[in-house]
């Protein structure tokens, strides 16, 4: 747990002045090494040059921690894609105003289960969601099975 805090203090240290968002981190030790695995994002979405940029910078920064607590190491840094499955709550803030699909578990407003629409964020326990016919409607965070985002 402690390399984990240490990899997402220094991932924070270079894309919080970029003005970019960690979206989520992963690290799994393998026998040839660490693989870290990071996806970012920023308002008007991430390029290919924030990817590239982020990951020379975080190198800089991890081969100082190479001789000192991290072994052989493999790093990706990556959008989030077109179609992304939201893995934790904070996503939720984090795409407001990209359009997403979101699947409940049971029916409901209409009869449906399923919604398209661009993300207006969370208020309290509810998912608010605009409808291609304008409709802000909120829905139950307990009560979605998945969300994507829709491109």
């Amino acid at each position: 747990m402690l390399l984990k805090d240490t990899l997402l203090k220094e991932v924070k240290k270079v894309i919080e002045p970029m003005n970019i968002m960690l979206v989520e981190l992963r690290s799994k030790e393998t026998r040839s090494g660490l693989n870290i695995n990071i996806v970012i994002e920023k308002e008007g979405g991430v390029t290919l040059d924030d990817c590239e940029r982020v990951t020379r910078l975080l190198n800089d920064r991890l081969a100082i921690l190479q001789d000192q607590e991290l072994e052989n190491y493999r790093l990706q840094v990556s959008s989030p894609g077109l179609t992304r499955t939201f893995k934790s709550r904070r996503e939720y803030e984090i795409f407001k105003s990209r359009p997403v699909i979101i699947y409940t578990d049971t029916a409901f407003l209409e009869g449906k289960t399923v919604f398209e629409g661009i993300l207006e964020g969370m208020d309290g326990d509810r998912v608010k969601l605009k409808t291609g016919s304008g409709k802000l409607i909120e829905i139950p965070y307990k009560s979605i099975k998945k969300t994507k985002l829709n491109g």
